[in-house]
């Protein structure tokens, strides 16, 4: 059995790899793809094909069922991801099952004995019913950790510790309440599905903050409002008009 992993996050890689080894330690794991792009490369060129794909949804360029509308892919997928509105959609192709993050070990074993007892790729209507009620009953988890990358290390970093998320240049970075600022390896668009939206808000295109951060509103101009946080007074953040009303309810709330 050849493993293939597509994941965009290398601590997500690992974890799943070193979950599927417990479960099955002689399945041999081929090198994991991080991109559309690269896994469409891998697809179009490579002769050594999988016999299954453990496929996250939403990678850094894109969202996965791209390779599968742009290439050929016959072979069966275990989705995972933590956005359980793709979850019929990823039954309309070659999926055996669809794990939301984090994931459980229990939940892998499972996804593996399907694999093993289909002798067939097609998925009928009932088991995609059966799978839309299992995932329904699933409580959405929101992320707890995330990795910061330091000058001679990767940290694990508690996500309630963090004061803001900031986009700069095209590099995210994690603030957090002792100050400390460290490059994280998210898009701030993925990071506002990832994270719990009663601790976190999307203020604007360049910070996602932390309800506990939060110090003080100011009025701006043209209905907007600058934002200042405890860990960063000096940083004025505008709220624009449309998303005033919202962020103050949400503070509350």
């Amino acid at each position: 059995m050849k493993v293939l992993i597509i994941e965009d996050e290398v601590p997500a890689q690992r974890y799943l790899k070193k979950v599927i080894q417990e479960i099955k330690p002689y399945w041999e794991f081929l090198f994991p793809l991080q991109s559309v792009e690269e896994s469409l490369e891998f697809f179009e060129g490579n002769e050594a094909k999988p016999d299954l794909i453990f496929m996250d949804i939403q990678l850094t360029d894109g969202l996965s069922f791209e390779i599968l509308e742009k290439t050929s892919v016959n072979i069966p997928i275990i989705f995972v991801t933590a956005y359980d509105e793709y979850a019929l959609r990823a039954f309309q192709v070659n999926s055996i099952d669809y794990l939301l993050k984090p994931v459980e070990e229990k939940w892998v074993q499972k996804a593996i004995e399907k694999f093993e007892a289909k002798t067939t790729s097609i998925v009928s209507k009932e088991e995609v019913k059966n799978i839309q009620t299992h995932v329904a009953e699933q409580s959405k988890a929101y992320r707890k950790r995330i990795w910061g990358n330091t000058a001679v290390s990767m940290e694990a970093l508690n996500v309630r510790d963090i004061a803001c998320f900031h986009s700069q240049n095209k590099t995210t970075y994690a603030q957090t309440e002792q100050k400390a600022s460290v490059t994280i390896d998210f898009t701030l668009d993925k990071l506002e599905y990832e994270l719990d939206p009663s601790m976190f808000f999307r203020v604007n295109r360049q910070y996602i903050v932390n309800v506990n951060a939060v110090k003080s509103i100011e009025p701006f101009y043209n209905g907007k409002w600058v934002l200042r946080l405890k860990t960063m007074e000096e940083e004025e953040i505008v709220i624009p008009k449309e998303k005033a009303p919202k962020f103050k309810k949400w503070v509350v709330d």
